[in-house]
């Protein structure tokens, strides 16, 4: 079942993006239970079991609406297109993010580097960024929400080379709103990090144009997974040097 009407769709993807992570952190918090105490300062492994959980999740939802997993972008289609897509990004992220962290180590604190950086720590949060940040999110915030918002929301935005779908856009900003801590009852919000929200909202809408372009989850995660995995190793670089 895919939707045309928009306030329908908009709800359907909402609820998704609120709900999934949220019942991935519960079983998160079951499954350290079942597990050895291995990440005595809580840096990698909570956060890896939630994403787990998050893309099981995401998974079982989409068989709901459609059983043929490549309909969802796992698949390998277009891949040349993935594969250009992929090097402009990794030359141009890696660019911006190197002059950033230069310019932040003379004018501003690291950000985000909140543990101590042992070996354990720095490998294994290392880890979780290049093989699970973008992996389980992706399905989630690209696959899932897009094909479902695509019906209703046909129309693109064009800038130039760009072309910004709306369920894209849309997407981006629930990508956005999903890095903004929060509570329900009652309402707070308890973290919002304005470079962080910048920052996912762009590289949201590159994922998006990238996923209208190939219909394949490959470079969204690829890019996903090496933009945390690079923002991080180059904070915890600046926390050493200053």
């Amino acid at each position: 079942m895919r939707t045309r009407s928009r306030p329908l769709a908009i709800l359907i993807t909402f609820l998704a993006i609120l709900i999934i992570p949220r019942v991935a952190g519960q079983l998160a918090n079951l499954s350290l239970g079942w597990l050895p105490d291995i990440d005595p300062d809580g840096v990698y492994l909570w956060i890896s079991l939630h994403h787990v959980w998050q893309l099981i999740l995401t998974i079982a939802l989409m068989l709901v609406f459609n059983r043929h997993l490549g309909f969802w972008g796992f698949n390998l289609d277009n891949m040349s297109v993935s594969l250009r897509h992929l090097k402009l990004f990794v030359l141009y992220s890696t660019g911006f993010l190197v002059i950033q962290n230069v310019v932040f180590y003379f004018v501003a604190p690291p950000i985000w580097i909140d543990f101590p950086l042992t070996l354990e720590n720095v490998s294994g949060y290392l880890g979780f960024q290049v093989l699970l940040s973008g992996t389980c999110e992706e399905p989630l915030f690209r696959g899932f929400v897009m094909m479902m918002l695509y019906p209703a929301f046909d129309g693109s935005i064009d800038l130039r080379k760009f072309e910004i779908p709306h369920a894209g856009l849309i997407a981006a900003l629930f990508f956005t709103f999903a890095h903004i801590q929060f509570s329900i009852w009652p309402f707070e919000i308890v973290r919002a990090y304005p470079p962080q929200l910048v920052l996912s909202f762009v590289a949201g809408i590159y994922y998006a144009v990238v996923f209208h372009q190939t219909r394949s989850l490959l470079t969204p995660i690829l890019a996903h997974n090496y933009l945390n995995l690079l923002l991080v190793g180059l904070n915890m670089l600046l926390v050493v040097l200053t």
